[in-house]
């Protein structure tokens, strides 16, 4: 994607030739449409080392770039715009001159796009051949034509050329120039053969592994690419050094190049800044295989400074394994009063207070219970973690990103209902499991072990305080270390009903029985059948118009399946054939819905001053000078929707908003988009909400998951500064 102002600089020159770039970019439109010309921005001369020019002798010269301030011309791989400056020479017959070696390029950023280039006086040494026949005496010109673009606050194509005439002697002097060219060729990157630096790529995920025999440790590693395809250079590059001296330099692979790895990755491989600043740098050839590669380590692309808002270091919290766990821990606990959870768990409180009711032991109860919870708890994170190895950018709460998944727990949802209502009775013969108290010890701990399992499965859509760091810490970890966090974030939610297990005494504070429990428990039968209806909304966002109500069809078809169910029960007619049949069909819909084919017109579309979130987007807004809010949000975060009503579309929040001139962008992770799942593993999340704020200067700040007014509007006040 090429800058406005390089478009208009495209658009000018097209307009002068008269000629129309309907069906070419703006580089090929250059190339067509505007003559190249001396440009008064660049200058260029020829110098050469010696006084004179000796055959069959290294005789090196060098044409030398002298851009305005400001300017600057490219290199190579001039990155995601420019266009890579060329050489022609002119030379007497006999004589060759070789391609000039570019030296180490600068990096530049503007307008939210990444170049290579050249600024200042910029030398490029070359070698010319002189043959043996050459006659001493004579004197040889040798001419160099240049074509570049150079780019300021407008990008102008331009040629220049540049002329030197010297005598051939026997034993040149030094002329005096000898020094700069010395002085250049020092920083010319050395070719070498490569014998030990590798590269390792899974999925978009590059890995270079530069062994200690390399050079000197390297305190900083880089690495430019030679070919335009090859990794996604708006992604800075993030080093991890061991302590044998050997280091692994993570990149992030192009879709094109991780799509179709070549055998080689070329480019200069620089440390310590080069040779400039007391370092090296090498243009290599590196070998390419496929092999395991860990996600890329947090960090934020192109971006002077990320903080935490309450956080006093810029980069926020780091984050230790027992610091992880505790985290995990207390969000567990907090857990237990986010919204999504409360209705499963009001199903274990009835549970307690009927089996406190028939005398039975508590203890066996809180156990089976913790029991279901860590087992699910271990069930969801291995199936991450293992995710996570093949290479998917994946996060809490990844599973409701399926619509399969949502109809299916919107049939468990609405059986729940119908049970709460009294249409039906769970017993040990059900299909459908055992869920509801039972009427001895064996059933009850099934059903214990059973409303464990589901307090984790609708626990996944909620992120509580705490939770985020300590989640976003395990998946960058290793193994035995991610599962300790999420086992104790199911330790936190078990906890409570633990305890209470544990103490008989508090089952004194518990109900007596009595007929408010049937009430109660009809009562308890709403919570349930809005958590159905908002699955049914999220299930809105996934499908089209078509598959909701196949989704619909089926909660349906399930409910006359239950009543029939039912009706057996009590000892009423009912005919099973239906009561299979219509069963069938409820789960007939969840594989419909599975297959996809009623997903294809599924869209998702922003309203109001929320415009859709994309780099590009946020990248376009700052380059005007305009701050940025982002909201990467879900349908099916519970938490998401509750600090929208409670905090994001409140008078003070939205003044703050409109004082500030703020862009606000969301990014919608209701279905899966790998580049929200980037996002989210820069800042270390592994779920939304993620809110972030940025200034126009490139400072970002990561606002908490549970939002404040008072947080947002300081936030946003300090990022329109």
């Amino acid at each position: 994607m090429a800058s406005w102002k390089i478009l208009l600089t495209a658009a000018g020159a097209l307009l002068a030739a008269g000629a129309s770039a309907a069906d070419s970019g703006w580089l090929n439109a250059i190339d067509r449409a505007a003559a190249p010309k001396e440009a008064p921005n660049v200058r260029v001369e020829l110098i050469a080392q010696n006084k004179a020019l000796t055959p069959q002798a290294k005789n090196t010269l060098a044409v030398v770039f002298h851009h305005e301030p400001g300017w600057h011309t490219y290199w190579r791989m001039p990155g995601e715009a420019g266009l890579p400056t060329s050489f022609s020479f002119t030379t007497p017959k006999g004589l060759k001159a070789h391609t000039p070696s570019f030296p180490l390029p600068e990096r530049f950023l503007t307008s939210g796009l990444v170049t290579y280039g050249y600024g200042g006086e910029t030398i490029f040494p070359f070698q010319l051949d002189v043959p043996r026949a050459t006659a001493f005496g004579s004197r040889q010109t040798v001419t160099v034509n240049v074509s570049f673009l150079a780019c300021k606050d407008v990008c102008v194509p331009g040629e220049a050329s540049a002329s030197i005439r010297l005598p051939v002697a026997v034993r040149p002097d030094p002329g005096p120039n000898a020094a700069r060219i010395e002085a250049a060729e020092r920083l010319i990157p050395e070719v070498v053969t490569n014998e030990h630096v590798t590269a390792t790529i899974e999925e978009n995920r590059l890995r270079i592994d530069v062994p200690p025999q390399t050079g000197k440790i390297a305190e900083s590693l880089t690495f430019f690419p030679l070919a335009a395809d090859a990794m996604d250079i708006k992604v800075e590059p993030v080093l991890r050094r061991h302590e044998d001296g050997s280091s692994e330099l993570h990149l992030r692979a192009t879709d094109v190049f991780a799509g179709a790895p070549r055998e080689t990755l070329d480019g200069l491989l620089i440390a310590d800044g080069g040779p400039a600043k007391g370092g090296w740098a090498v243009e290599v050839s590196i070998p390419v295989t496929r092999g395991a590669v860990a996600p890329l380590p947090a960090t934020a692309p192109a971006q002077k400074g990320v903080s935490e808002a309450g956080a006093d270091s810029p980069q926020g919290p780091s984050l230790t394994a027992w610091t992880a766990v505790a985290f995990a821990l207390l969000g567990g606990l907090i857990l237990n009063l986010m919204p999504c959870v409360f209705p499963v768990l009001s199903l274990k409180l009835l549970q307690l207070v009927e089996g406190a009711k028939k005398g039975e032991p508590l203890l066996a109860h809180g156990l089976v219970f913790t029991g279901g919870v860590l087992t699910t708890m271990l069930l969801l994170s291995g199936t991450l973690l293992a995710l996570r190895s093949a290479g998917m950018a994946l996060g809490w709460g990844f599973q409701l990103q399926s619509p399969w998944v949502i109809a299916l727990l919107m049939l468990l949802f609405a059986a729940i209902t119908l049970n709460l209502a009294g249409l039906f009775e769970f017993t040990a013969g059900s299909s459908l499991g055992g869920v509801a108290m039972a009427k001895n010890p064996k059933k009850g701990l099934q059903s214990s072990f059973f409303t464990g399992m589901l307090a984790v499965i609708v626990a996944s859509p909620c992120t509580a305080p705490f939770m985020g760091a300590a989640l976003g810490f395990a998946v960058t970890q290793p193994a035995l270390e991610a599962l300790a966090v999420f086992l104790a974030l199911g330790l936190g939610m078990a906890l409570p009903w633990l305890l209470l297990c544990l103490i008989p005494g508090w089952a004194a504070w518990l109900p007596k029985p009595g007929p408010w429990m049937d009430t109660f428990r009809k009562i308890m039968a709403v919570p349930m059948a809005l958590a159905l209806l908002w699955l049914a909304w999220v299930l809105s966002r996934q499908v089209s118009t078509a598959g909701l109500l196949l989704a619909v069809a089926g909660v349906a078809a399930l409910g006359v399946s239950l009543w029939l169910f039912g009706r057996r029960q009590w000892g009423k007619p009912a005919s099973p054939v239906l009561m299979l049949g219509t069963a069938l069909i409820a789960l007939a819909s969840v594989f419909v819905i599975g297959s996809g084919v009623v997903s294809e017109t599924a869209r998702h579309e922003t309203s109001g001053r929320w415009a859709p979130w994309s780099d590009e987007a946020v990248e376009t807004a700052l380059a005007s000078g305009r701050p940025v809010f982002v909201d990467f949000t879900a349908a099916w975060c519970v938490t998401c929707q509750a600090n929208k009503v409670a905090v994001l579309n409140t008078d003070a929040v939205t003044k703050a908003l409109d004082e500030g001139n703020f862009v606000t962008l969301e990014g919608d992770w209701t279905n899966r988009d790998e580049r929200i799942s980037e996002v989210l593993a820069r800042y270390g999340r592994t779920g939304v909400p993620l809110y972030l704020v940025y200034s126009p200067s490139g400072e970002v700040t990561v606002l908490p998951e549970l939002l404040t007014g008072d947080t947002v509007v300081e936030a946003l006040r300090k990022a329109a500064q």
